[in-house]
């Protein structure tokens, strides 16, 4: 009894060891790691880390849920400190937002590209709605917020408004590197293949507020 683990020090384990994984995972492929490298990364037996997760997938489903969340949370306190917004302001936001995404949060999505394909399949179901609901509840609350310093637009559209702009940007990433095979270059012509992700996402993404701010317009 003397050796049982309280809550707090279940929850920090279970950090350590997911922290270990994402380290590993900025390191190779995500096919490339085991949970015998994530155990000696986070210094504890491999029985011990089925303690908390029950495979690879359901850590990585938790880092991307996570990382999310932490992504949203933070979005949400810079925009309490904005005042009124246009909807030029609001535009220019989120395609920054967007460049952010793309410059400073790459690893989080090498996850989004990896979520149905591959860690669907393992990870724990009732874990990850749970945490898909709290990252939709921070993400309302980031929408309503918005929505308050935005004439024309409705939570529910600011709301989609991100998961059109995830799948802007996943969509570019899966297509990259069509120009080559094991991130070597392949060694015909195929320059009409190549993408730039974070350009050509503000261009898209941009083009498609444009068009549902007009229609926003029209419906007033």
């Amino acid at each position: 009894m003397g050796n049982a683990m309280t809550t707090n020090q279940k929850l920090e384990k279970s950090a350590q060891i997911a922290q270990a994984a994402l380290q590993l995972f900025k390191e190779r492929a995500f096919d490339e790691i085991t949970m015998a490298q994530i155990a000696k990364r986070a210094g504890v037996a491999k029985g011990t880390l089925f303690n908390y997760y029950q495979s690879k997938e359901n850590i990585f489903m938790n880092l991307l849920l996570t990382g999310y969340q932490t992504y949203f949370s933070e979005l949400a306190r810079r925009v309490k400190q904005l005042g009124q917004l246009s909807l030029p302001d609001f535009k220019r936001l989120m395609l920054q937002e967007t460049t952010t995404l793309i410059e400073d949060h790459a690893v989080l999505l090498r996850l989004n590209a990896l979520r149905g394909p591959i860690l669907e399949r393992k990870a724990d179901k009732a874990q990850t709605i749970v945490g898909r609901q709290k990252l939709y509840d921070i993400s309302q609350q980031l929408s309503q917020d918005i929505a308050q310093r935005v004439d024309c637009l409705s939570t529910e559209t600011i709301n989609h408004l991100f998961v059109t702009q995830s799948a802007i940007i996943s969509g570019l990433m899966n297509l990259s590197g069509l120009e080559q095979f094991d991130h070597e270059q392949i060694p015909v012509g195929l320059f009409d293949f190549q993408v730039a992700v974070e350009p050509e996402a503000r261009q898209i993404f941009g083009l498609y507020m444009t068009g549902l701010f007009k229609e926003q317009k029209a419906d007033d």
